[in-house]
This record gives structure tokens, sequence and C-alpha cells, in this order.
């Protein structure tokens, strides 16, 4: 079986990009493991409204709190991926309760199920290809003798038939991972690509929501305090609702992914008790490791790219990363169209893939800086915390970028005033300095990206990025 392009599962992005390219006449074969009808997760996320514009979509349109269209859904059970009920301004909590500020949110909560399935049937719709029940074993691949990234030329990818046991060979161009954080393709190639490297355990949160019923006009006391919220640094991670539509809200938590921590289902199951407004009545909801840590440095090797929760890319403060998974779907399409019209899959040409997201794209460095900033504010008790709200150290501006996947350096001014601000309580004031610091390195670093490949560039730059990273778990 030979193709142009062999798309291993099929995650947003994945399919995002096999449609593209089926549309511009490229053979394209999708190989998913599970079934048409498990695609996606039984619960809605919150996803990037760029997402679906850049993705074509016919895009709603914002009504007081309600979301107007043909694709928003009237009720839970009604067609349609995005769920009525909108979040223009997002409420974020301090862990103890005690301040919050109001953001806007650019995200629309959408129904991973629904979404899964239309993407794909999009996909179909312009002449991509799928087998379900199909996974992804390894690469297949010739070491040419150089080191990194460029050591390898992937030709191939075993796939396994799950009901028959049979693997078979199925040559291509271009291989594309988007199997989720498993990351099962990459890691078979050798160490010496860089691309190996499984993830750790400190790059996830461990994640439990729960569709509820909910009853809007309940007058019982303790419903009043149920706005769409999230709460953050909440033993780690964050918890959060949000109401879907007049009749079901989505109540969740996530921790850092550490025995200490909190089971978060335990975190849930206490807010519901103390919110009548909120019933016994279980719609959907699910358990899943999330990945939050840095993206991979490099996405590609020779006729091999590596996409959505494979490479890492979800917003690390929030764990959002089916939207950003369709974006670099778009990106990751336009350069294998143009890789297979000049008939050339080198690192060289893919390389293209890596400069939109870390040179032309602010995406790339936020996320790094975000990852480096999540990892020192988990050092954080809540009561610290809770200082930094109180004392608008964490202010509206700084939480509003964040939440939404941006990293800004602070200017002088800010400095000043957090300073200012901090300087009642020294020992939590040296404690930001160094995570604003560090997030602020690691982000000019990534300024510095190669923008085309290069060795000996990127072997020095890799470096000096892994050294940044790993100086944030240093004593201070």
């Amino acid at each position: 079986m030979t193709y142009n392009v062999v798309v291993i599962g099929a995650g947003p992005g994945g399919v995002v990009l096999a449609c593209e390219l089926a549309k511009k006449g490229i053979s394209v074969v999708i190989y998913e493991k599970g079934l048409y009808e498990d695609l996606g997760h039984d619960w809605s996320d919150a996803m990037e409204l760029i997402a679906f514009r850049d993705a074509g979509f016919e895009m709603p349109v914002l009504d007081g709190l309600e979301w107007k269209g043909t694709l928003v859904k009237e009720h839970r059970n009604a067609t349609g991926i995005f769920e009525k009920h909108a979040v223009p301004r997002l409420k974020i909590c301090s862990p103890g309760l005690t301040s919050f500020k109001e953001v806007d949110f650019s995200m629309i909560t959408t129904d991973r199920l629904r979404l899964g399935r239309l993407l794909v049937d999009q996909a179909v719709a312009a002449g991509a290809q799928i087998f379900y029940r199909h996974q992804g074993i390894k690469l297949t691949y010739k070491a040419n003798g150089r080191r990194g990234p460029d050591g390898v030329e992937v030709n191939g990818v075993i796939v396994r038939d799950l009901e028959s046991g049979i693997d078979a060979t199925v040559q291509a161009d271009l291989i594309v991972e988007s199997s989720g954080f498993q990351s099962v393709l990459r890691k078979s190639l050798p160490v010496f690509t860089g691309l190996a490297d499984p993830f750790q355990d400190s790059d996830f949160a461990l994640v439990h929501r729960e569709v509820r019923g909910y009853n809007q006009h309940s007058q019982e006391q303790g419903t009043a305090d149920i706005p769409d919220h999230y709460r953050y640094g909440f033993h780690t991670g964050y918890q959060w609702t949000h109401i879907h539509n007049r009749d079901s809200i989505d109540v969740g938590a996530g921790v850092k992914n550490d025995p200490a921590n909190p089971d978060p289902k335990d975190l849930i199951e206490e807010f519901i008790s103390r919110h009548p407004a909120i019933t016994d009545q279980r719609i959907r909801g699910g358990r899943s490791l999330c990945i939050v840590g840095k993206p991979l440095l490099n996405f590609v090797s020779n006729g091999f790219i590596v996409i959505g929760d494979a490479a890492s890319t979800s917003v690390p403060t929030t764990g959002c990363g089916a939207g950003s998974a369709m974006l670099i779907g778009l990106w990751a399409a336009d350069v294998a169209a143009e890789a297979a019209r000049e008939n050339r899959n080198d690192i060289d040409k893919l390389w293209e893939i890596n400069a939109k997201f870390y040179c032309d794209s602010d995406r790339g460095k936020s996320f790094a800086a975000l990852a480096a900033l999540r990892v020192m504010l988990q050092q954080l008790s809540h009561h610290e915390l809770d200082f930094l709200f109180s004392k608008n150290l964490m202010d509206a501006a700084t939480l509003q970028n964040a939440v939404n996947g941006i990293f800004k350096p602070p200017t002088l001014k800010k400095m000043l005033q957090s300073f200012c601000g901090g300087i009642a309580n020294p020992t939590i004031l040296l404690k930001l300095n160094k995570a604003i610091s560090g997030a602020v390195r690691i982000y000019k670093h990534y300024q510095k990206y190669p923008r085309t490949w290069d060795a000996d560039t990127f072997e020095t730059w890799e470096k000096k990025a892994n050294k940044l990273m790993g100086n944030l778990s240093s004593p201070t």
C-alpha cells in the first residue's frame, strides 16, 4: 500500500491536515485505532474560535450570553457542535476564592464527539480514506549516518489491524503522527534524532470532569456563585465550571500528575455537594491525563511530521489542545502540499512547519514561556497565590493572556508595580520574580529559533533551550 501521505490517528490536527491535502488532490489515508462513533471525547471542551475560523467553519454569532448559528446546539441532545451558552467573559478566582478577576475569553465550548465525527466526514467527502481499528505501531526508516533529526529517512509505517492482529507496512512519501500524547511513532525513532524522548509525568495534568444536570432557576442557598469560572492554581492545577445550556453544566478539575495531589474527582464532588443547583443527573464526562508540558523543540524529520498532543502543543495553562492542533494541522497541510508539488519531503522543506509555529506565530514562544511559568507557579501554596491575587500581582491582563495561551514579557512599569505590591512579603516577591524572569528568558530564547534547518545552529539553540528549562527546578 502506497500513498502520498499517511496520517496515524484521527485527532483534530491530523484530520484537518488530511482534509486540506485531499482538497488539493493529494492521496491521503488516515488510520485510526478507534471506531467512528468513539472519535473525540465524551464531553465538550473550550476551543479557540480562531481555529474554526481558519478551518473555514461557518462561525456562530454572539447574542448576549448565547451563540446563534447553524452549528450551535439548541439543547444538549440537538445536532451541532457548539454549546449554546457563551463565555465572552470568564471569572478567574484565586485558589482560596478570596479574590477574582474577569477576563475576555477567546474560546467556544465545543462538543468533542460531534466535532470528531464532523471533521472526519469533511475529510472523507474531500477524498481522504480512513480505516478504523488500525493502529500505527512503528515507523520504518533508513539511518543515513548523520546525527540529530536529519539522521533518518522515514519511508513508511507498520500498521496493525486490531481486528485480525495482522501487521502491514504502508509506504508513503510523508508520515504524519496525530495519535495523541502516547506518541508511539516518534518514540520508535533512534534516540540520536532527538525526537524519541518520552514525555515526563510532570508534563501532564490529571483531569476529571462531569457534565451534570443544572437547575438554572434554583433558589436554594449556595447557587449564586456558579458563574463560568476557573479557580486558578487550585491544588497545582485548576477547577472550573462551564454552563452548557439551560439544563446542563460542566464541572471539572485538573491537578499536576503527582500521587501527592488530591484526586480531581474528589475535588469536584466536594464542589457539587455545596451547590444544590447542580443535580445528581450525570450526563457525560470522563477522566484522562492532559498534556500541559512545553512543546517539542522540533516537529519533523525526513519524511515525518508530528503534531497535536503527540507534539505537546496544548495551551500549558489550561490544557486546551484541540484548537491548537487544528491550527497546526492547517499550517502543516500547507507545507506538506507544497512539498508534494515539489516532490520532496526532506527536513529542509518540512522545517517550515517549525518556522510557522516558532517564528511566524507567537504561539510557540508563548507556550514555551507559559509552560515554564506553570512549573514555577506550581511550587507556590494556596496562601501565596491568594496573596498574589489580592495585591494584583497577578492582574487581569496577565491572567487574560495566560488563559488564552499568550505570554507577554512584563514592562518596566509592571515590574515596578509588582515590586511595590509585593514588598510586604519579600519571600513571595522573590518567588514571583524567579518565575517571571525564567519565563522571560525562555521567551526571548525562543525568539531566536532557527528559521531554516542547519544541524549545528539547531543543536546550539536546542542545548540552551533545554538548559533554561532545566534551571527552573534549581534552587533560587
